[in-house]
């Protein structure tokens, strides 16, 4: 499967996004010789296939398209997040997620082509999962190693959350700021947990 050709072919799609999706799958799954890394190079495409605002796909009506989205949705992007939560290599999991949506015998699983085609659709569009990639690298920490890490970096983390609650004429300028002040830890465990604590710091402001 030549990846360049179908990168090329994605950014030329102009058609309603199910019709290019549709003949994705006749091409590289139904006919091509590498599905599974189709599927890969699809998922991981960043920009949107297929002319969103033509709302009139020409090879299914538009009313049974919304019906079997509808039936599959949740199943589909429920896969999608299960699988990756088992934390395979990035080959390994496009390979178990087109055996699993593609490949299954299983009447509750898409069955017919144009089921296949929407899941396809479903993946690339809905699918939070995707583009994959494996976790690398983590950091564990003990209760009170964590603790400890704070206690040291307190003025670091002090002078981020002033940061946060000055305005910015753009983000980049505040996110500047923050790792001005992060690059000032020399240690990585340390600026883990400077990150931790200015992320949740992120997230319950946005909450609230």
């Amino acid at each position: 499967m030549d990846r360049d050709s179908l990168t090329n072919t994605l950014k030329k799609a102009t058609a309603n996004a199910y019709d290019v999706y549709f003949d994705l799958y006749t091409t590289y799954f139904e006919k091509g010789d590498a599905p599974e890394e189709t599927l890969e190079v699809i998922l991981d495409y960043p920009g949107k296939i297929g002319d969103t605002k033509d709302k009139n796909p020409q090879r299914i009506k538009l009313q049974e398209e919304k019906r079997i989205t509808f039936v599959f949705e949740d199943l589909i992007c429920g896969i999608a997040g299960r699988i990756a939560e088992m934390d395979y290599s990035k080959k390994d999991f496009y390979k178990k997620l087109y055996e699993a949506v593609f490949c299954s015998d299983s009447e509750l699983l898409p069955q017919s082509k144009a089921e296949k085609v929407i899941a396809l659709k479903i993946l690339s569009e809905q699918a939070v999962a995707v583009p994959y990639y494996q976790i690398s690298g983590i950091e564990r920490f003990a209760e009170d190693e964590f603790e400890e890490i704070v206690m040291k970096i307190r003025p670091q983390v002090q002078e981020a959350f002033c940061m946060l609650q000055r305005q910015f004429p753009m983000m980049p300028e505040m996110v500047s700021q923050l790792l001005r002040i992060a690059d000032s830890i020399s240690d990585k465990r340390q600026r883990v947990v400077f990150w931790t604590i200015v992320m949740s710091k992120l997230r319950n402001d946005d909450r609230n």
